[in-house]
């Protein structure tokens, strides 16, 4: 695939900067993130634990993308995850697009939450597919999926009018796929996140990836939520950094909110990367406990760093009003905030 530059902390040095550079530009919508998953993927930073290796390197990436921008570093996540996918697909799939895939040449829509979902007893598949003799035609909509660009390559599921399942590959343009508008959103704009429809979208046998959904999701999971929770962990980190520097005068009356949150950071910070070093032999209620506790600690830090920046952390083009921004998301994005603590709450 890609060639990677030798020293690992000179690549995240190298992208960390220039991430942080771009930052402001993309909060702004003069730009997309589709320059910065190309910089990535020249870096030979999207191949990091894919085959079942260990993950320890690829959270590193995500976390410190993140800590400069969430909106790359989800971006990101999502790339990484459509990469995921196809690293475990039959062999002339994974010719014809890993390593556009892991270059960042080509761009990668994660529609798979709605599987994940599904799996977990909390709705039906939207997408419905028909066996034709050569394929698939499938139709339906995707609610919700980011890094839509007509270039993109969107891995979806779909159950099928015989009592089946389906994971297949589709280009973004191809006939019978309508990406609708992007919405204005509180933040993460850049990620060109929106709606589609499908219909009769035809899919050649050849482009499905699998049809056990369940195997499927099973072995990507951990990898899923384990790669979600870095970006959680990198914008916490952030937000932490800014306001343990703001813990003087008025400030000091948050210093015990800041170390209890600086705990929790921690814990969360330790449990990732030691995870990340097995990922599938995690339980999955830790794997669970741990996407929520991101998405918590990050919102809460988030809120920390804006009470003590003040007006000037109001502002609309701080660094710190852009983190209150995106972390908002966080506890809505699927997993959802509400479907995990549901999830949690069978094995308790």
């Amino acid at each position: 695939m890609t060639a990677a530059i030798q020293n690992p902390n000179e690549q995240l040095d190298t992208i960390a900067e220039f991430v942080r550079d771009r930052a402001a530009a993309l909060d702004r919508g003069e730009t997309d993130i589709r320059t910065d998953l190309a910089r990535i993927g020249e870096l030979g930073l999207l191949e990091n634990g894919l085959g079942g290796k260990c993950l320890d390197h690829m959270v590193a990436v995500i976390d410190g993308i993140a800590a400069e921008s969430l909106t790359v570093g989800f971006s990101l996540w999502a790339q990484r995850m459509t990469l995921e996918y196809l690293d475990r697909a039959p062999e002339h799939l994974r010719t014809r697009y890993c390593d556009e895939l892991a270059s960042g040449r080509r761009v990668g829509v994660t529609a798979m939450a709605a599987a994940l979902k599904y799996l977990a007893g909390l709705g039906e598949l939207p997408l419905v597919a028909e066996r034709t003799d050569d394929g698939l035609t499938v139709s339906g909509p995707i609610h919700w999926a980011s890094n839509v660009f007509p270039e993109s390559l969107i891995v979806f599921p779909a159950r099928t009018t015989d009592g089946g399942h389906v994971i297949a590959a589709v280009h973004a343009d191809s006939p019978g796929i309508r990406i609708n508008s992007s919405p204005e959103l509180l933040a993460l704009g850049a990620t060109s996140s929106t709606s589609l429809a499908f219909e009769d979208v035809r899919i050649p046998a050849a482009d499905i990836i699998s049809e056990d959904l369940s195997e499927f999701c099973g072995a990507i999971r951990p990898t899923f939520l384990l790669l979600q929770t870095s970006f959680c962990a990198g914008i916490a980190r952030a937000s932490l950094t800014e306001a343990s520097s703001r813990l003087y005068g008025l400030g000091e009356q948050f210093s015990g909110e800041y170390h209890r949150l600086a705990q929790q950071y921690g814990s969360l910070r330790d449990r990732l990367y030691r995870f990340a070093t097995a990922p599938s032999s995690v339980p999955g209620a830790d794997l669970i406990r741990l996407r929520l506790d991101g998405s918590v600690v990050a919102v809460a830090a988030t809120r920390l760093e804006a009470t003590l920046r003040g007006g000037a952390g109001y502002a609309s083009s701080s660094a710190t009003n852009r983190r209150f921004r995106e972390a908002a998301f966080l506890p809505i994005q699927s997993p959802s905030e509400g479907q995990l603590r549901w999830e949690l709450s069978k094995f308790e």
